[in-house]
């Protein structure tokens, strides 16, 4: 077979072209299951230890990502799942330094800032990566991020992990108090400055500094006070478009049930001959099919839209013929105990004059 090139080139990084098959230098994202993803480095030789036992790299090498990686125990079998990796495929799976921006918050902050392939932007407060391996990937090739972190041990390990994802060309990484003081002078100006800061508001006006005209700012907090000073402070330096948001996630199931719709809505529900037509020749292709004619709730097959979603209630519904039975109703009610607030975005925009 082909031979696997060992040159660090040429290996899978998190941004630069994918690739097919799984060679010794590799980054890739193991899936062990329901939101259990984890990252390895693939070097033959190494073990990989997964929940359901340990698989050897050797068993990754040259497999197609995607594929099933299966292991035998007994009669039992096991597998895991090689992924290619991504700026949010890392994110779920990173190890965790600091709290971490996931891909809701990461998403507005890149869409927000304007950035593309090029752009040249700052970053206060690098924590464990998660937010810098989404902007290098925005912006390269030719694009540059420039991050600083004030605790010297995770600047280290940052500067490792970013080595080791194959984005180091794009990615700057120093050790430096931005609080204290403030972001040094970049050559020619940045396009975009992000500040993950107790005291964002102190570093304000020095991230005006390196701005350049019509440049855009983003702030992260997750206390409204902090929002307050930061905005005052970007009104009394004339930034303009300032705005926040704040992102609550709500996940919704897919779930079915038999339903019988309320009276109210009985004239809305019944479908025309043709979709009759089309059920009766269903039913009798199913063997379902009765001499007695069906009834009214029976050829029931649209449920309205029903307004929001209140404790549990579905915010939208279809109701398919039912075979032998009642409708069956399609529904997508709130997930309980879905993730909320996790921080206030603050964007703003440096006026020309």
């Amino acid at each position: 077979g082909k031979e696997h090139s060992e040159n660090p080139e040429e290996t899978m990084a998190l941004v630069g072209q994918r690739k097919r098959l799984i060679s010794e230098g590799d980054l890739v994202v193991v899936y062990e299951g329901w939101l259990k993803f984890n990252h390895m480095h693939v070097k033959k030789g190494d073990k990989y230890k997964s929940q359901y036992g340990i698989f050897t790299h050797d068993m990754f090498i040259g497999q197609p990502y995607g594929s099933k990686i299966k292991m035998k125990h007994g009669a039992r079998t096991t597998w895991v799942i090689p992924l290619a990796p991504t700026p949010e495929l890392w994110t779920i799976s990173l190890n965790h330094r600091t709290q971490i921006l996931y891909h809701s918050d990461i998403s507005l902050i890149t869409s927000y800032l304007h950035l593309r392939p090029g752009s040249v932007v700052l970053e206060a407060g690098t924590g464990s990566g998660s937010l810098s391996t989404a902007i290098a990937r925005t912006i390269a090739p030719h694009g540059h991020l420039h991050t600083f972190e004030f605790n010297e041990k995770r600047q280290q390990m940052a500067i490792v992990d970013f080595k080791n994802n194959g984005i180091s060309d794009v990615v700057t990484c120093r050790h430096r108090d931005v609080v204290q003081k403030g972001f040094p002078l970049v050559e020619g100006g940045v396009d975009a400055v992000f500040l993950d800061l107790p005291k964002p508001w102190v570093v304000v006006e020095s991230a005006k500094k390196n701005l350049r005209p019509t440049g855009t700012f983003c702030s992260f907090s997750p206390c409204i006070e902090q929002v307050q000073n930061t905005c005052q402070k970007l009104q009394e330096l004339r930034f303009s478009q300032i705005q926040t948001f704040e992102i609550l996630l709500r996940t919704f199931d897919l779930n079915t049930a038999t339903y019988k719709p309320p009276p109210m809505f009985e004239e809305h529900l019944y479908t025309t001959a043709k979709q009759r037509k089309q059920a009766k020749k269903r039913d009798r292709a199913s063997g379902s099919d009765t001499k007695s004619p069906p009834s009214k709730k029976q050829k029931h097959t649209v449920v309205p839209r029903r307004g929001g979603s209140q404790g549990g209630m579905p915010t939208l519904a279809r109701v398919a013929s039912g075979v032998g039975g009642g409708p069956v109703l399609i529904a997508t009610p709130q997930r309980l105990g879905a993730r909320g607030h996790t921080g206030y975005l603050t964007f703003a925009m440096k006026a020309i004059f």
